[in-house]
């Protein structure tokens, strides 16, 4: 019997491995070429950069779906191990095309990218405050003195959206929370289930995602409050990238939803399609950060 548990568990890990190693694969840095623009020989690879690995997972049907109708270049994906790495290759350019929040999306837009497109579904763009289900939270004082897992990175709004949140109904969470810091929303989303927080904070659409995949979840942890909604993720390409490659990209993300598979790519990021902005679109993500700051650190 002991022999049988150690022959599964090294299949189950030895799959975790083969699971890292396929999306480690897909992260071809040494293919890239930050020169796109003065490249004329055969496709160019554009690499996509995703914060985490499952982000990563759940976007693979869209870039297939990308893949399969550009012309003249190809995408691959490069995963981020945390937050902080991820934000670290943004600064260093090392991706093509991103999203992210608007917050970082206006910095970035004055240095190496432009602002092309965001997510619609803003009304998706909330955060969520859960807890296990036996830390016997009730109201938001409840949370005073308990442990609360959240990605530290200050930029980003669900971690942002969430502190304001509490902050505004009476939870000193410059004092009063003990914070577990995580590499990612689904990071925090586990520390929860598994005890070693009571609380977690996340973007809403994470944890659409996450608990959809991972229904047990919601066995020991619930959701108990949600923000007011901002402007969704901002969708970024690199300012580099060639003129022709960069109007197609914007066609097909602003075109996906009207297709049966676009629908089923979108679907796995429960997203319902992209659509045009620029920088004043984002305007007041600028305005929430100004009130964030000014009684939060």
């Amino acid at each position: 019997m002991k022999r049988f548990k150690f022959i599964k568990t090294f299949f189950y890990f030895l799959a975790i491995f083969i699971t890292l190693v396929a999306c480690n694969d897909q992260d071809s840095t040494a293919a890239y070429k930050p020169g796109f623009a003065v490249d004329t020989s055969g496709n160019k690879t554009l690499i996509w950069g995703f914060p985490s690995f499952s982000y990563c997972e759940n976007a693979q049907l869209l870039v297939k779906y990308l893949n399969k109708r550009l012309s003249g270049a190809h995408i691959v994906v490069k995963a981020c191990v945390s937050y902080e790495e991820y934000l670290e290759n943004l600064s260093k350019s090392k991706f093509d095309l991103t999203v992210i929040n608007g917050i970082v999306a206006l910095d970035k837009e004055s240095k190496d990218y432009f602002i092309v497109g965001k997510i619609k579904d803003d009304s998706q763009y909330s955060g969520v405050i859960f807890t296990r289900k036996d830390a016997d939270v009730k109201k938001v004082n409840d949370l005073k003195e308990k442990k609360i897992s959240l990605v530290p990175h200050r930029t980003i709004p669900a971690t942002l959206m969430t502190l304001y949140y509490l902050y505004q109904h009476g939870l000193d969470v410059n004092r009063d929370i003990l914070r577990v810091n995580v590499a990612s929303f689904e990071s925090a989303i586990i520390t929860t289930y598994v005890g070693k927080s009571e609380a977690g904070l996340c973007l809403k659409r994470n944890w659409n995602v996450y608990v959809k995949q991972h229904p047990e979840i919601l066995k020991k942890v619930e959701v108990k409050w949600e923000t007011p909604p901002l402007i969704n993720n901002a969708l970024l390409i690199k300012n580099t990238t060639d003129t022709e490659i960069a109007h197609q990209l914007s066609n097909l993300f602003f075109s996906i939803q009207t297709t049966e598979e676009g629908k089923t790519a979108l679907s796995q990021l429960d997203i319902s399609g992209f659509e045009k902005a620029n920088d004043n679109t984002f305007k007041p993500m600028k305005e929430f950060k100004k009130k964030y700051d000014a009684v939060i650190h």
